[in-house]
């Protein structure tokens, strides 16, 4: 019969008569990973079964004897909280999920795990190839191939319509809406991509479909994007007021018109607009306002005020999502740190 590995490992620490402190102690680790363990927030590392096996007087497969749905609980926890997945964890989270593809209740499961996983290596390279590429530049700072190589891995702007323009999304998307005809977020994505193009009048005709099967705060949001794009700024302007006015108890409503003032730049009323989507949001609260107002602060060089929402973000996740360790946490603890060199530079 298979137990799922978070209580096994506590049956077994009982059975040895072990606190979670005493255990940890032998794995060199602190007591609230193997908390989290036995809780079900994380998983051990493949790196601690031979040595948890050893201690717990069990062998690795009678320790790892894992129902398919604790599998696939594990390999998203190593996508969401490990910064670095190992070739072995890769491996052999791409062999499972590629051997689920043929089991029709966690086929859709295991592709959106799959695509997850590969999002996850490539955005691993990706930090590789900024690192290089900034090495490079400082070798050769007029090499236009070195800040080519720079500007791909930071998922850069380039000017050239051949490259920028997302035209084959939007035929995805149009077809996926026409198949789809109900299922509003589709929508949305297209938008997105129709506004960023400039296709202005294509994105009329699909926002009042929108309107029509989800009638929100989205048409006056993207009916003042496009007339951003289309130049028309007072009447964007005064779309987004009249979407408060209309919403002024819902969260994401506000913002999304921070949103729309930090585009133009306006990043006072940006913060306010922020400031005032958070205090709404109910809890578990998301981080997104507090990233964007780290973001402004960082751009006008506030630095204090950026650390300040950084460590606000830090706090949240463990307040609201009992989340103290792992890649987003090391992130904004990095964030931090970088931030603090810039202080530190301008003494």
């Amino acid at each position: 019969m298979n137990i799922e590995l978070g209580k096994k490992i506590r049956w077994l620490r009982l059975q040895k008569g072990m606190t979670q402190e005493e255990l940890a102690a032998k794995l060199n680790l602190s007591s609230q990973a193997v908390s989290k363990w036995e809780n079900r927030v994380t998983l051990p590392d493949i790196q601690f079964l031979p040595q948890l096996s050893v201690i717990l007087g069990v062998t690795i497969d009678e320790l790892f004897a894992l129902t398919d749905d604790t599998h696939l609980e594990r390999i998203e926890n190593m996508i969401h909280q490990e910064h670095v997945i190992s070739e072995d964890d890769f491996h052999y989270a791409e062999q499972f999920l590629k051997g689920k593809l043929d089991d029709e209740e966690r086929k859709s499961y295991s592709l959106t795990l799959l695509a997850e996983l590969h999002m996850h290596r490539s955005d691993e390279h990706r930090e590789y190839a900024v690192h290089y590429a900034k090495d490079a530049i400082g070798q050769v700072p007029h090499s236009k191939r070195n800040h080519n190589a720079l500007r791909d891995a930071e998922k850069g702007v380039l000017f050239d319509w051949n490259y920028s323009n997302h035209h084959k999304l939007i035929a995805y998307y149009v077809n996926f809406v026409q198949n789809h005809p109900d299922y509003w977020p589709a929508y949305v994505w297209l938008l997105n991509y129709l506004i960023a193009d400039g296709r202005c009048t294509e994105a009329k005709e699909i926002l009042e479909k929108l309107n029509q099967i989800h009638a929100s705060y989205l048409y006056p949001l993207y009916d003042g994007l496009i007339c951003k794009e289309e130049g028309n700024h007072a009447q964007a302007l005064l779309l987004w007021e009249q979407m408060t006015d209309l919403y002024p108890d819902d969260w994401a409503v506000w913002t999304s018109r921070g949103d729309c003032m930090a585009k133009l730049c306006r990043y006072d009323e940006a913060v306010q607009y922020y400031s005032k989507g958070y205090e709404l949001q109910p809890h578990p609260k998301y981080t997104d306002s507090l990233e964007a107002m780290c973001h402004i602060y960082s751009i006008e060089g506030n630095y204090n005020k950026a650390i300040e929402m950084l460590q606000e973000i830090i706090s949240l996740l463990e307040r609201d999502w009992n989340i103290t360790e792992g890649k987003v946490v090391d992130a904004y603890k990095g964030d931090i740190a970088n931030l603090t060199a810039e202080i530190t530079a301008r003494l």
